[in-house]
């Protein structure tokens, strides 16, 4: 992955937190091969104990960082003498469609240098993450950003990704997809473009985005119909033809996406400026 790349990658990050706390855990605080459901940050201010990341077994100690990705088998426990006080936060990141920590390398563990400033980015989370008023996700979102950020410059190996040549293909066939999501595209057609058998194809794009090709299509097409609706007057059986369907289908079609009819979408919208 080139660098140009992995910044183009980076600037279509999306991220949302899930979790964000300051704990004194106890005793029982402890796992065996737990599968997580969300990308996890665990800083560790104190205590003694035991982490297992995949095949890797840690003792943290005070002012260890450790970064559990998504999917990563873990094991954990902690003393009854003394047990771990830790800062953290569970997050999804997407990168496009793509798990950030599928397609980006990040170090497992990070002894951190300038552990104050962790504090501080992790109060400043966690203060985000607590409020409750319509700001709270901006200040959420804006603390998540600045402690990955902080993360990545602390750790001399900067980010690197995980399999270049997959990750730029997932990337053609995406833009492809997105170019042609208004021509009668078919899903066998997308994948012998791309070398891949209809079959595997299917099955890899699900396991990797999480909704088949043709979820993804919809979506695209779908999307592209509320554009139109808002920026043009064109009728809703121009804006069928434009996507290549009829308009009885499309309408079906976009009242399960929306719970909307195509016009009622335009009028509600136009309502809601005015």
């Amino acid at each position: 992955m080139t660098a140009s790349l992995l910044r183009k990658s980076l600037e279509g990050l999306h991220v949302t937190v899930s979790a964000a706390a300051h704990v004194q855990l106890s005793a029982n605080w402890r796992h065996r091969n737990h599968v997580t459901a969300n990308n996890c940050i665990y800083f560790f201010r104190e205590g003694e104990g035991m982490l297992s990341i995949r095949d890797s077994t840690f003792y943290p100690q005070p002012g260890d960082l450790y970064v559990l990705p998504v999917g990563a088998r873990i094991s954990f426990s902690t003393t009854e003498p003394s047990p771990f006080r830790l800062m953290f936060c569970h997050f999804h990141a997407l990168v496009g469609q793509l798990p950030l920590f599928q397609i980006v390398d990040t170090p497992l563990y990070i002894r951190l240098q300038d552990q104050a400033r962790a504090v501080t980015l992790f109060d400043r989370l966690i203060q985000g993450f607590q409020r409750t008023d319509d700001l709270a996700p901006l200040a959420t979102k804006a603390a998540i950003f600045e402690l990955l950020l902080f993360i990545w410059e602390q750790e001399p190996r900067k980010p690197e990704p995980v399999n270049p040549p997959a990750l730029q293909r997932w990337h053609d066939i995406l833009h492809y997809m997105e170019q042609h999501a208004t021509e009668p595209l078919s899903i066998p057609e997308i994948a012998v473009k791309f070398n891949y058998s209809p079959k595997y194809f299917f099955r890899y794009f699900k396991s990797t985005f999480g909704q088949t090709p043709h979820q993804y299509l919809l979506k695209l097409r779908m999307e592209r119909a509320k554009q139109l609706l808002l920026t043009t007057d064109w009728t809703v059986s121009r804006i069928a033809s434009e996507l290549g369907m009829e308009r009885s289908h499309f309408s079906r079609l976009f009242l399960g996406y929306t719970d909307m009819t195509p016009s009622r979408f335009r009028s509600w919208t136009q309502v809601k400026k005015e």
